[in-house]
């Protein structure tokens, strides 16, 4: 059976699903791709003439270039101009490079050059600097119609870090040539660019120990060797605790052993962030080797806001007084703005809006109201009651570090946020009015988008 399989994937000639292998080349009907996987997974077994990839099998042989038949690929994209890439690739073997250009007004017409590299490249190991390079030129032949890369990659950033001590410092690719003691590459050019990173590989891959420079997978599994890890076993949690948290906006609060909370964040997203504190690039930022020093259990919170996380972040700064904290130092510098803000703040959400009245600074209503239509009576009538009313409201029972809070964060991130300035508007009915302006028409929220 094994070899009426590797038969059917030789004059297949390409990476083909398991469903299709059973039935085409055993006559075996699945009911679904995952029984299918089992399946071929039983009958293959651990052959290594077989090769899983992208939910795809194919022949190792075909699948895996030897550390020699290399495609050095390099990718640049212009701020400047939407969807304006330019970029090479470099063949080893040959010493041939090919060099591209593509914008979003590109005809399939013009997509020649890139057609050519895209061709050149195949059954190579493609040399990118990093994992975001490569999701780029998948962007990138999607967008000109052509075949995505399924074919074997590497990372040369990892590789690097990996071989040389001083690596972790390269954030760019010309950061190596110091340190292999190369040229400087023309960063302006592509070609340069991608002729560089092929040398680089040719002078790390030579400080990889013999015997793990067999195969790419003999490689990967170096490069991995030697990446920091996480112990959880010192945690009452694993990583299962990362995967479960929401990814609201929220505060979390880290504790030790004693139960004392040695630290509190806030987050837009509380899984992105509490995530990033557990991966072995965050281990060298010496604020999180100590924190991981003392830390036991995680707890988070979620809010409805990025602001109501900030100010909730804030209360227990205070109240617990975590020793790692930094920020209550920050958070309270005197007052710089001068004038407090009277604002509505506009959160859309699904089909509805929060609206957050903001009195001299301080949180004083929420409410919600749907969208295409015009604000309620009971919202109406809160915005005269707490802006506009004869008689002068009540101070609110707000701290002065907390109005500064929401003022620093509402300066910092005006040209984002979606508002209205009442004083600016003048008198009730023109806070109304641009009020039913934003409800009445969702795409204006859209256009100006609240920073979460």
């Amino acid at each position: 059976m094994r070899e009426k399989i590797a038969g059917y994937l030789e004059k297949a000639g390409r990476p083909l699903p398991a469903e299709q292998i059973l039935r085409e080349a055993l006559n075996i009907l699945s009911p679904n791709s995952f029984a299918a996987e089992r399946v071929l997974k039983g009958i293959l077994g651990s052959d290594p003439r077989f090769h899983r990839s992208q939910g795809l099998w194919r022949l190792t042989a075909r699948s895996a270039p030897r550390l020699t038949e290399t495609a050095a690929f390099y990718l640049q994209w212009s701020a400047s101009l939407p969807r304006c890439f330019r970029g090479a690739i470099h063949l080893s073997a040959t010493g041939s490079s090919f060099e591209f250009l593509h914008t979003e007004a590109s005809t399939s017409q013009d997509s020649g050059p890139l057609r050519e590299a895209r061709l050149q490249a195949e059954n190579r190991l493609l040399l990118a600097w990093s994992g975001r390079e490569l999701q780029l030129w998948n962007h990138l032949l999607r967008s000109a119609g052509l075949p995505q890369w399924k074919g074997e990659s590497l990372a040369l950033g990892k590789l690097a870090a990996r071989a040389l001590p001083q690596a972790p410092r390269c954030r760019n690719l010309e950061d190596l040539a110091p340190l292999l003691d190369l040229a400087p590459p023309d960063t302006e050019r592509p070609t340069s660019m991608a002729r560089f990173l092929d040398l680089s590989f040719q002078n790390l891959i030579d400080l990889v120990p013999a015997r793990r420079r067999g195969s790419l997978a003999e490689l990967e599994r170096w490069i991995a060797e030697g990446r920091v890890k996480v112990d959880f076993s010192r945690f009452a949690f694993g990583r299962d605790l990362l995967a479960r948290i929401p990814e609201s906006p929220g505060v979390y609060l880290m504790r030790d052993r004693t139960g004392e909370v040695i630290y509190v964040g806030k987050a837009g997203n509380l899984q992105r962030r509490v995530r990033s504190y557990f991966t072995p690039q965050a281990l060298k930022d010496a604020k999180v080797s100590r924190i991981h020093s003392q830390l036991y259990s995680l707890q988070f919170l979620s809010c409805a806001t990025e602001i109501e996380a900030l100010l909730l972040e804030m209360r227990m700064i205070r109240d617990f007084r975590p020793p790692i904290n930094l920020q209550a130092d920050i958070h309270e510098q005197p007052a710089r703005y001068g004038h407090a803000c009277n604002l509505l703040l506009l959160v859309p959400g699904g089909g509805s809006v929060a609206v957050y009245c903001l009195k001299d600074g301080a949180f004083v209503a929420r409410h919600t109201a749907p969208l295409g239509r015009a604000p309620s009576k009971r919202l109406r009538d809160r915005i005269r009651t707490v802006y506009f009313a004869s008689r002068r409201r009540k101070p609110a029972t707000t701290e002065e570090w907390e109005t500064e809070i929401v003022v620093r964060w509402v300066a910092a991130h005006r040209k984002h946020l979606n508002l209205i300035d009442v004083d600016e508007a003048g008198d009730r009915e023109a806070v109304l009015h641009r009020l039913e302006s934003y409800l009445k028409d969702p795409d204006r929220l859209t256009r100006k988008v609240y920073y979460r």
